[in-house]
């Protein structure tokens, strides 16, 4: 009966790493295809690369994408370390209210916050573009930086803070000398999470980017609609690899900090 039971879940996840992930591969091998169609293997080509490097339109979408998601790391590393830092200062149930709040942009739906941002920036006179993709992609990436950072402060040894302040360290002195260099490698796995986040985003960045800043994956949804090219596939191609590169990242430096 084990046998048979550790057979069938074999079977199981290999059956599903297949499901998942053959579309991808097919993806990725079409891209190299010489003709136009993803329908017909007709050989071998780098054309549709080098095509996809000569286009001015994506690679202005791919720098605006770029320029909101390094911003929106920051950011979100930022308010997300502050706010996870503060919530070990305040009560219980004051801490229980911050991660209320902290989690809520992850269980709205998204379509409903793109809605809801894309009224609020219009109340406040804001001109849609980098600054409104910047801010909202924050709020739903500031919480995943909170949710890591606390777990790694929750690990901290408390005896440490408390012989901090037996030698006369202020608060902001154990913050800056003993809390912000523990959870350092938390914060630059959530970044990279975060990073991988804003690029990836195409439902709010539908909501707030303006005429002049059009994200990548926005980009992308809008050339499908017209058909899918090669071309495409090359770029879906070079984004896979380039966020799986980010979450390796993030992988072993997460691995780093908690071996640490």
């Amino acid at each position: 009966m084990g046998t048979r039971s550790k057979n069938f879940r074999t079977f199981y996840l290999s059956l599903f790493f297949v499901l998942l992930y053959l579309p991808v591969l097919s993806v990725v091998l079409y891209s190299f295809n010489q003709s136009p169609s993803t329908a017909i293997w007709t050989g071998l080509t780098l054309d549709w690369y080098r095509e996809l490097f000569r286009d001015r339109v994506i690679a202005n979408a791919f720098k605006i994408s770029i320029e909101v998601a390094i911003l929106t790391a920051g950011l979100s590393a930022i308010l997300g370390t502050a706010t996870a830092i503060i919530s070990m200062y305040v009560t219980k149930k004051m801490e229980k209210t911050i991660r209320g709040i902290m989690v809520l942009p992850l269980i709205v739906p998204e379509v409903a916050l793109g809605i809801s941002l894309l009224f609020f920036f219009n109340a406040l006179k804001l001109p849609f573009g980098r600054l409104t993709l910047v801010l909202s992609h924050s709020l739903f990436c500031v919480p995943y930086v909170y949710i890591m950072v606390q777990l790694r402060l929750k690990e901290i040894n408390i005896s440490i803070i408390e012989a901090a302040k037996d030698l006369g360290a202020t608060k902001w002195q154990i913050i800056w000398t003993i809390l912000i260099p523990l959870v350092i490698p938390s914060i630059i796995t959530s970044s990279l999470l975060a990073l991988a986040i804003s690029l990836d985003d195409v439902v709010i960045s539908t909501y707030m980017s303006g005429p002049t800043s059009t994200t990548l994956p926005v980009h992308v949804f809008s050339m499908m609609r017209v058909g899918v090219t090669p071309k495409i596939n090359a770029l879906c191609t070079l984004i896979l690899v380039g966020t799986f590169f980010i979450v390796g990242l993030g992988q072993f430096l997460g691995k780093r900090s908690y071996s640490t």
